[in-house]
């Protein structure tokens, strides 16, 4: 299988993430603010979990601060205003919009409604499995597709699997842990093929990492009332994955579906965090320009060592270490960074998150002594 993409084509997706950032004074996201943690509860430099670094922007942590007096309240006006503050952007209204306890409580309520009675979910594979693991916890069947020869969702093998019991299918793209990306015209197409009783997932977590979202985003099938839920997440570009605040958009009775199933209430400062992180357009900027360098230091070193390489839309990178995965993983540990876990269809391949632009020369350069010898 020939996955190794060039340095071009990776720079040309990094071109892709910064077309139209403005150039400004902001050096790093989370300059001028309380350093971001580094480390891993190890000790060793995290670039393990896709989170962003930098954390919290200046506009979140600010309305973090001025909502600490309110958290004493249930967050009802303000989850109903911030419904709103979405559904204003994306062209849609309230009831379109369902804010969950992060992108994960969007994804489980979609496998319960899934794999609920025995029904079926079509996935890739490997993907990322919290769909399928849900589904099959409640009894429900799981139909696992594998990528195509590029690492991307082999939608015409997708649609082949589709069965009379299929009720859901889940795609996410970019996709987690390759990091290669579907066109939004790809999508389209997949979704306007399928049944139409079944329902689309389309999980878009890493898709606000490009400029270029809306062009691949498919919130447009939801506008058109199709059977799509999109479901994000503020946990990647705006570095709050620890105040857990994600948000599905679907047409109205499948968010009364969905919201019915609903375990938890959000947090007051995580909405409040989001809310303000929503429009603080010069921050996601700047995350998105760090995610660019790190991406273009760490394939630097991939091309040197001639290491092949999944051409990335998302904030990692999947790569082959050329050996079992486990040993490299334990190897890095060694030298001071802690990665992600290995994936069974690839023994070879690893996923390293970004971290800062300091983190990540200093990650190149244990790659390069790591295959020193």
């Amino acid at each position: 299988m020939n996955t190794t993409i060039s340095r071009r084509a990776v720079i040309g997706a990094s071109r892709a993430l910064l077309a139209g950032v403005a150039l400004g004074t902001l050096s790093r996201p989370g300059a001028a603010q309380s350093p971001p943690s580094r480390a891993s509860a190890s000790g060793a430099i995290r670039l393990a979990g896709n989170e962003n670094p930098h954390g919290p922007g200046p506009a979140a942590r600010a309305a973090i601060q001025a909502a600490v007096g309110d958290s004493w309240k249930y967050p009802i006006f303000e989850e109903m205003a911030f419904k709103a503050q979405i559904a204003e952007r994306e062209g849609l209204t309230p009831p379109h919009v369902l804010i969950g306890d992060g992108s994960s409580e969007i994804l489980h309520i979609a496998a319960l409604l899934a794999g609920s009675g025995g029904g079926e979910l079509i996935t890739a594979t490997p993907t990322f499995s919290f769909v399928a693991d849900h589904v099959r916890a409640i009894g429900g069947s799981v139909r696992e597709v594998p990528l195509d020869a590029g690492m991307r969702h082999d939608l015409k093998a997708m649609r082949v699997a589709v069965s009379p019991a299929t009720r859901l299918v889940y795609v996410c793209n970019p996709n987690n842990p390759t990091g290669t990306m579907l066109s939004g015209a790809e999508l389209r197409e997949f979704i306007a093929a399928l049944p139409r009783e079944i329902t689309v997932l389309v999980d878009e977590a890493y898709l606000e990492l490009a400029s270029d979202m809306s062009e691949h985003s498919v919130v447009d099938r939801v506008r058109a009332g199709d059977n799509v839920i999109v479901a994000r997440t503020f946990s990647k570009l705006h570095g709050l994955a620890g105040l857990r605040i994600g948000y599905a958009l679907a047409r109205p009775d499948l968010i009364g579906r969905m919201a019915r199933l609903k375990l938890v209430a959000v947090s007051s400062l995580g909405l409040a965090a989001a809310s303000a992180s929503y429009t603080d357009l010069a921050f996601q900027s700047a995350s998105r320009r760090s995610i660019a360098e790190g991406v273009a230091i760490t394939t630097a070193a991939l091309d040197e060592l001639k290491r092949p390489y999944a051409a990335t839309r998302a904030n990692f990178v999947f790569f082959d270490t050329g050996q079992p995965a486990a040993g490299f993983l334990a190897a890095m540990r060694e030298r001071g960074f802690s990665l992600g876990r290995p994936f069974p269809q690839y023994p070879t391949w690893c996923r390293v998150s970004m971290g800062t632009v300091e983190q990540m020369q200093l990650f190149a350069g244990a790659l390069r002594a790591h295959y020193a010898g």
